[in-house]
């Protein structure tokens, strides 16, 4: 698998991955580099189906996703990175740690979950994601309109208008047939769990979670168990997207992790 990418090696030691939330693309991630670019030579990728990475028309499923970033990481001489994945980026954080654990060296999970590990679950989670594909498909603008009503965004109803408009306009500006052909192929529903995983992963790993996204609260505190090596932050002022909530508490804490705190 081939992604669209930016490497600005700037001569660091340590070059840092970013992966971006769902309906989104690496540019999302912009002001997270920005605060960490000082420090770190930064990597930021298009997952499959946002921005220039294509999704329909291509057999993939999360396991490639990470094989990819495994290629992309050897074909710029990168034998190790840290990594920062938000949301659905977090999802192929980890399992990009899971499966190659060799090329991570610290990571940070915001607003991640390990996938579902009941299977009559994940079966009802992959007709709600195939609704929304369909959804995304006939009414992209209002499927948009729509999430960003869910309760998982309410929080970010007190940012300036000037941040809202430009988090719409990186949604609206995706292609509605990829966004809904990436999540039929490594939603939630349809990823492996990597619960059990957990257990087996070694490097260190910050957890974050906004203190006004409970669902996530909940989510973090248990993975926060199994990992052997986890720190767990519980961000005030924040919900699901804690980078845009709450910018600088995201950038002191991930600093302080990432070089060594």
């Amino acid at each position: 698998m081939k992604f669209n990418h930016r490497f600005a090696d700037d001569g660091k030691s340590r070059t840092l991955l970013l992966l971006h939330g769902f309906l989104s693309d690496m540019t999302s991630m912009d002001g997270v580099a920005g605060e960490l670019s000082p420090h770190y030579n930064i990597l930021a990728v298009d997952l499959p189906g946002f921005g220039g990475t294509p999704s329909a028309g291509i057999d993939y499923g999360m396991e490639d996703i990470a094989e990819g970033l495994r290629e992309l990481l050897a074909s710029l001489d990168l034998d190790q990175v840290d990594v920062l994945g938000y949301s659905m980026g977090g999802r192929a954080a980890l399992s990009f740690i899971a499966n190659h654990p060799e090329c991570v060296g610290r990571a940070v999970l915001e607003s991640t979950s390990p996938g579902i590990a009941s299977e009559n679950e994940r079966e009802k989670r992959r007709s709600v994601d195939a609704a929304r594909a369909a959804h995304i498909n006939e009414d992209f603008k209002g499927f948009i309109a729509g999430w960003e009503d869910m309760g998982l965004f309410s929080s970010q109803q007190a940012l300036p208008e000037k941040v809202l408009e430009q988090q719409r306009l990186n949604r609206l500006s995706q292609q509605p047939e990829e966004a809904a052909d990436s999540l039929v192929k490594y939603g939630t529903g349809v990823q492996p769990s990597y619960w059990e995983a957990l257990r087996r992963i070694d490097c260190p790993v910050l957890l974050l979670a906004g203190n006004r996204d409970e669902k996530f609260i909940g989510i973090n505190s248990r993975m926060s168990e199994l990992l052997s090596d986890a720190r767990l932050e519980i961000i005030d002022g924040a919900g699901h997207n804690i980078h845009m909530e709450a910018p600088q508490k995201f950038g002191t804490i991930v600093l302080d992790f990432l070089l060594g705190g």
